[in-house]
């Protein structure tokens, strides 16, 4: 693992995206995290506050929505102008839409932005990093998931109704992206990444928990700094410590691989 490591952060302004910085940041304070939010003021504002709870690392804010094309680029363009490449990408934005009735015009434009938030945008966030990712010698995608997300959970009753259906099935979809990039990831042969010396992404689907954050009215049972520990772990361990293209929490004190 590099000495340094350059980390970006979607959505990290509040929510398990602060908890993911600062924990990670506590943790690992010789490292670059590059908070990634829809308004810039809103980034500097939330380093203040990193700072105030006594995180030392070097942050930095770029204006990245992860649903308007242009700021995914001239993120992108910021950060190889000034770091050169990605070690970590954490996409962490997403959102949760109730929708505002049963009228089926309403249930469209819900499912809609839902998807377009947090499959689409995953998607073309990645895309748009991945060449910057293979100037790191040790690249890493962590996709935020949730426990709604696994099929075999649900299935089995394991969990009430979920409150906002486009958001769970939304991160079911986000897993088996995960699992696609990984495939073609792993498909790639040398010199079809950025020449020689570029390393190959490992993927991950992370599972933070049900944790108190104002994205579900702090209704959670987990401290979202616990939550944050899964994404610590997947940004510590060394190559290969961790099945890439899978889907992982941190639970009791251990990692466990979560059931599709």
């Amino acid at each position: 693992m590099a000495k340094s490591q350059i980390i970006l952060v979607t959505g990290s302004n509040r929510g398990i995206g602060f908890s993911i910085v600062q924990a990670t940041a506590f943790r690992n304070p010789s490292f670059n995290y590059i908070l990634a939010c829809r308004s810039a003021s809103s980034g500097k504002t939330t380093i203040a506050e990193l700072k105030k709870l006594g995180v030392t690392a070097t942050l930095d804010v770029v204006e990245l929505d992860v649903t308007k094309d242009s700021t995914i680029i001239s993120a992108k363009e910021y950060v190889e102008k000034k770091y050169g490449r990605l070690d970590v990408l954490v996409n962490n934005a997403g959102i949760a839409p109730f929708p505002k009735s049963q009228d089926l015009t309403d249930m469209r434009k819900s499912f809609n932005s839902t998807f377009d938030a947090n499959i689409t945008s995953v998607a073309a966030v990645t895309s748009t990093f991945l060449p910057l990712l293979h100037l790191s010698p040790n690249p890493k995608v962590i996709n935020i998931s949730s426990g709604r997300a696994s099929l075999s959970r649900s299935a089995i009753g394991n969990m009430p109704p979920t409150a906002v259906v486009a958001y769970s099935i939304s991160k079911t979809a986000l897993n088996s992206l995960t699992i696609e990039m990984q495939k073609a990831e792993d498909a790639l042969k040398d010199g079809e990444g950025n020449g020689e010396g570029w390393g190959k992404v490992e993927f991950w689907a992370a599972n933070p928990g049900y944790c108190k954050t104002a994205f579900n009215g702090y209704r959670g049972a987990k401290d979202p700094i616990d939550g944050a520990e899964v994404v610590v772990q997947l940004v510590m361990g060394e190559r290969g410590r961790w099945k890439k293209g899978w889907f992982w929490e941190f639970e009791d004190g251990v990692m466990r691989e979560v059931p599709w």
